[in-house]
């Protein structure tokens, strides 16, 4: 059955945003990914197929091929996209993809639903007036569809993505060493100051621990 979502509504539903890394898509891309999840005519439940036509419709389709949800890690490692480690799906940049395992993947009893036997996939993406979606077979405000426990912790990100890496972790050391050192000497140049205007309004020494 075709779902027909109104815009007017999923702007409504998605009315509130979370602060996450930034976009690996514009934001006109990122709404044509919505626009592209209402307008499709892909039932609910083909996440898989909707996933494939909307980034073909984005112009990242090259590489890619068809598959259940949970088979979209493979697919997209196949194609050249770049894993990135995430806390949870609202932490995800908006445009990159998101997989969810099916329940017996991960030795559980599958709990009826398309999501529950073959996972999930989806887009981070955006509503035409503003807002956090998570967009395949259809859009969503909530992300994981209904297997939202079993989120890979990866958001995948097209190939010519730029992605800042972190320093290695001696410098991270370091730095942190030397923010503590400046806080510390901060600190007792305060301290010191303080005493030296006690002993001139008092004409006495002060007693140093």
């Amino acid at each position: 059955m075709r779902r027909f979502v109104s815009l007017s509504i999923v702007a409504v539903f998605a009315a509130s945003s979370v602060q996450a890394a930034s976009p690996v898509l514009s934001r006109k891309e990122l709404e044509k990914a919505t626009i592209e999840s209402i307008n499709d005519g892909i039932p609910s439940g083909w996440c898989g197929r909707a996933m494939l036509s909307i980034l073909r419709k984005l112009g990242l389709g090259e590489g890619l091929k068809g598959g259940n949800g949970q088979d979209w890690e493979q697919i997209l490692a196949g194609a050249g996209w770049k894993p990135v480690r995430v806390k949870s799906p609202r932490s995800a940049p908006l445009g990159s993809v998101l997989v969810y395992s099916g329940d017996r993947k991960l030795g559980k009893t599958p709990r009826g639903t398309p999501g529950g036997y073959h996972g999930h996939v989806e887009m981070v993406a955006l509503a035409p007036g503003g807002g956090r979606l998570y967009v395949a077979d259809c859009p969503r405000p909530s992300p994981g569809g209904t297997v939202p426990d079993n989120f890979t912790g990866r958001a995948w990100v097209p190939p010519k993505t730029m992605l800042a890496t972190a320093p290695p972790i001696n410098i991270q050391v370091e730095t942190v060493l030397e923010e503590r050192l400046k806080m510390a000497s901060g600190y007792f140049d305060r301290d010191n100051s303080d005493l030296a205007k006690l002993e001139l309004s008092s004409g006495q020494k002060v007693a140093r621990e």
